[in-house]
C-alpha cells in the first residue's frame, strides 16, 4: 500500500480521495452523528475532521496517523478517515496548534452541524424538530 506523509495539514488540499496518508495532529474536539464518531484534530497549518471509527483517543493529545483514508467532496472539502488498515501512535511531544480557541471552536460547530444534517439525510438521525414542538 503506497501512502503519503504530509509535513503538515494544509497538504490534505492536494491529495486525491482514496489516496492514503501518514501525518500527525492534535486532538481538539470529538462528536458522533449517527453512530459515526468524528474528531476534528489540528496541527501550526490547518484543522481537520477525521473519522475515527473505532479508534481510542484522547482530547488534547498528539498522534501519529498512519493509512488514514483521503475523502473527497463537491467544494473542494477535504476530510480523512481511519480504516481497518490504519494505525494510530500516540506521540509524547505536543504537536503545535496555532488556531486560536474560538476559531476551533466555530469549526467544531460547523463541521458537527454538517454532519448532523447528513445524518438526517441519510436516516441515521430523526428529522429535527423545534423543542417547542416536543409536547404534541
Amino acid at each position: 500500500m503506497t501512502q503519503t506523509t504530509l509535513g503538515s495539514l494544509k497538504e490534505l488540499k492536494a491529495r486525491v480521495d482514496g489516496e492514503r496518508l501518514t501525518f500527525r495532529a492534535r486532538v481538539l474536539r470529538f462528536w458522533e452523528v449517527g453512530g459515526l464518531r468524528m474528531a476534528l484534530v489540528g496541527d501550526e497549518s490547518a484543522l481537520v475532521r477525521i473519522e475515527i471509527g473505532d479508534a481510542v483517543l484522547e482530547e488534547a493529545r498528539s498522534y501519529e496517523f498512519r493509512g488514514a483514508m483521503v475523502r473527497t467532496y463537491p467544494g473542494g472539502w477535504h476530510s480523512v478517515a481511519l480504516t481497518e488498515e490504519s494505525t494510530v501512535l500516540a506521540l509524547e511531544e505536543a504537536v503545535p496548534v496555532s488556531q486560536s480557541d474560538e476559531y476551533i471552536e466555530r469549526t467544531y460547530k460547523i463541521l458537527a452541524g454538517i454532519q448532523r444534517k447528513k445524518g438526517r439525510t441519510a436516516g441515521r438521525l430523526p428529522p429535527w424538530r423545534h423543542p417547542a414542538d416536543a409536547g404534541d
